[in-house]
C-alpha cells in the first residue's frame, strides 16, 4: 500500500492509528489486526451487524446488508454498459455533473460506493488521490483492477463505522448510494465528520423515485427493486440535512426525462445550453431524474 493511504487509516473503532505490520493493519494501543487482501483493507469482517428498516419491521425481519451488497457485487457487473441507450446517456450526464462540482484545489477525494471505479478513472490522471471505498471486497477490487495507480487505493470498509479520521478528504462523493442506506441521517453525519473544512459533500440520488416492490422466491416477503429503502424530493433531503446544521447546502433537480427521452443532450453536449434547458424543463415539467446536494463545510 502506498505511504500516503496507510498514514489516513484510522481504526473505526477507536479512531486510533494504524501500522502495516506482517501484511496486517495493527492497532498497537489494542492489538486489534484489521486484514489486507491483494493490498486492499477490509474493515468489515468483524463487523456483520443486523439491521432493519421500515420494511423490516413490518415484516418482522432484520437486515445483514454487508452480505448482501458482497452477493450483490458478485451477482452484477457495474462497469456493464446499460441495456438502454437512454439509461447510458443520463449516467453519462450524472457524472459529468459531479465531476463539475469538484474543486481543482481538491487533491484528496473519497468516492462512496464506488461500484465501476468511474470516480478514480477519471481523477487520477489528473494529479488528484482517490480512495475508492465500497461495503464489498469484489467491488472494491475490481475499482483496484480497473484503474492501477499510485494515486489509487481501495478499501472495504461500513460508511457507518469509518476508517478516517476528522477531517481527512477535500471531496466526498456518494453517487446513487443514499437510497440505499437504512440511516440517511447517520451517513450524513460520518460524511460531514471526515470532510475537511472548507471541503464540499457531494451526493446524488434518484429524485421522487416511485419505490417498487416485488416478492421474493426464496422467503416470499416484499423486496423493493434494485434495493432502494427510500425516495427523495427537495423537503424530505433537507429533513436530513437539518443534522448537520451551519454549513451552506445546496439542493438541485437535474437530467429532464423528457429531454433524455428525446437525447437532447446529445445534440448539446453537455454545454451550458444543455444546463439552461435542463433547469428550464424541470421548473415547467418537474419531471426532473436525479437530485444533487452539495454541502460546502
Amino acid at each position: 500500500m502506498e505511504k500516503w493511504f496507510t498514514e489516513i487509516l484510522k481504526d473505526p473503532v477507536s479512531l486510533n492509528n494504524l501500522e502495516f505490520d506482517n501484511g496486517r493493519l495493527l492497532n498497537v494501543d489494542n492489538e486489534q489486526y484489521y486484514p489486507v487482501r491483494n493490498n486492499i483493507p477490509v474493515f468489515t469482517e468483524s463487523n456483520t451487524p443486523k439491521v432493519t428498516t421500515h420494511l423490516h419491521d413490518q415484516l418482522n425481519t432484520q437486515f445483514n446488508y454487508i452480505d448482501h451488497y458482497e452477493k450483490d457485487a458478485v451477482f452484477f457487473d457495474y462497469s456493464a454498459p446499460h441495456a438502454s441507450l437512454t439509461a447510458n446517456v443520463e449516467e453519462t450526464v450524472l457524472r459529468k455533473v459531479i465531476a463539475r462540482d469538484i474543486s481543482k484545489k481538491a487533491m484528496l477525494l473519497l468516492d462512496v460506493g464506488c461500484g465501476s471505479a468511474w470516480f478514480a478513472k477519471y481523477f487520477v490522471h489528473r494529479k488528484k488521490k482517490v480512495v475508492s471505498l465500497d461495503v464489498s471486497f469484489t467491488n472494491a477490487f475490481k475499482a483496484i483492477e480497473n484503474v492501477s495507480a499510485p494515486t489509487h487505493a481501495a478499501v472495504v470498509a461500513d460508511v457507518y463505522r469509518l476508517p478516517f479520521g476528522e477531517n481527512t478528504f477535500d471531496c466526498i462523493v456518494a453517487s446513487e448510494i443514499i437510497e440505499h442506506l437504512h440511516d440517511p441521517e447517520l451517513f450524513v453525519k460520518k460524511m460531514v465528520y471526515i470532510l475537511k473544512p472548507g471541503g464540499k459533500l457531494i451526493i446524488t440520488t434518484p429524485y421522487n423515485e416511485k419505490l417498487e416492490y416485488s416478492l421474493c422466491i426464496h422467503c416470499n416477503r416484499p423486496t423493493p427493486k434494485h434495493a432502494h429503502l427510500h425516495s427523495f424530493n427537495k423537503k424530505k433531503i433537507e429533513e436530513i440535512f437539518k443534522a448537520v446544521p451551519n454549513h451552506e447546502v445546496i439542493i438541485k433537480v437535474f437530467n429532464n426525462v423528457l429531454l433524455m427521452k428525446f437525447r437532447i443532450h446529445i445534440l448539446l453536449k453537455n454545454t451550458f445550453l444543455w444546463q439552461v434547458l435542463d433547469y428550464l424543463a424541470n421548473l415547467i415539467f418537474n419531471k426532473a431524474l436525479r437530485l444533487k446536494v452539495v454541502l460546502q463545510k
